[in-house]
This record gives structure tokens, C-alpha cells and sequence, in this order.
């Protein structure tokens, strides 16, 4: 039987009681494994407390028959900041076009309407 139930490097929801076999779990971002302080009578046994990855994650405590579920949110990684959290768009970079390419645009439609009207005028014998 368990008794008591904390997680040390995160905030438990809610209170352990013994009656509730499901429970949430919010951690920080550099977490990889929770630290979990309990006092039981049987032995237990924790399965998928290793390699947390951002966004929810599962735990299983077990103890003798009864499965007690962790359900972790591990916090996304926070950006610098300078940047608005919130803002989770992509920012596209401009690329600069290469100086020669407006020239050569030009050129090769000058030399399009230059051949368009030779063809066009040009007189017939």
C-alpha cells in the first residue's frame, strides 16, 4: 500500500490520497527523470520515469495490484528572452538576390522586345 506520494522536482496535482490512482505532474524543461519520494508498505515499481521528452509523458507506479498513473507535462523550451514566449511563428529570413541578376533580367527583355520588333517590321522584298 502506498502512503505517501511527492515529486520533489515538480508540482503534483492533485494531493496524493489513496483513493485517486491518476495524477498530474508539471516539470521544467531541463527534467529528464522525476525524483519521487513515497512511503509504501509493498514494494514499488516505476516504469517510464527515464528520458522525459517535452510536451505529456507517462509514469506507472506499482504497487502490488494497484497502478498509480503519473501524467507528466514537461514545459517546452523556453526561448531567449528577448523573444515573446507567446510567438511561435516562423520567421523567414529575406535572402539578398546577387547584384547581376536585375541587369540580367533587363538585358535579356530588352534583347526579347529588340529581336520581337526586327521581326516584326522588318521589310519584305
Amino acid at each position: 500500500m502506498l502512503e505517501e506520494l511527492k515529486v520533489l522536482n515538480g508540482i503534483i496535482t492533485p494531493k496524493y490520497d489513496i483513493y485517486n490512482d491518476i495524477y498530474t505532474v508539471t516539470v521544467d524543461n531541463d527534467v529528464y527523470a522525476l525524483v519521487i519520494d513515497y512511503k509504501a508498505t509493498d514494494t514499488v515499481y516505476i516504469k517510464g520515469n527515464e528520458d522525459l521528452k517535452e510536451g505529456e509523458n507517462i509514469v506507472y507506479l506499482e504497487i502490488g495490484k494497484r497502478i498509480i498513473t503519473l501524467i507528466v507535462n514537461k514545459k517546452e523550451e523556453e526561448l531567449a528572452s528577448f523573444i515573446d514566449p507567446n510567438l511561435k511563428e516562423k520567421v523567414e529570413v529575406e535572402m539578398k538576390m546577387p547584384n547581376y541578376i536585375a541587369p540580367l533580367i533587363g538585358g535579356s527583355c530588352f534583347l526579347i522586345i529588340l529581336l520581337t520588333f526586327v521581326l516584326l517590321f522588318k521589310k519584305r522584298k
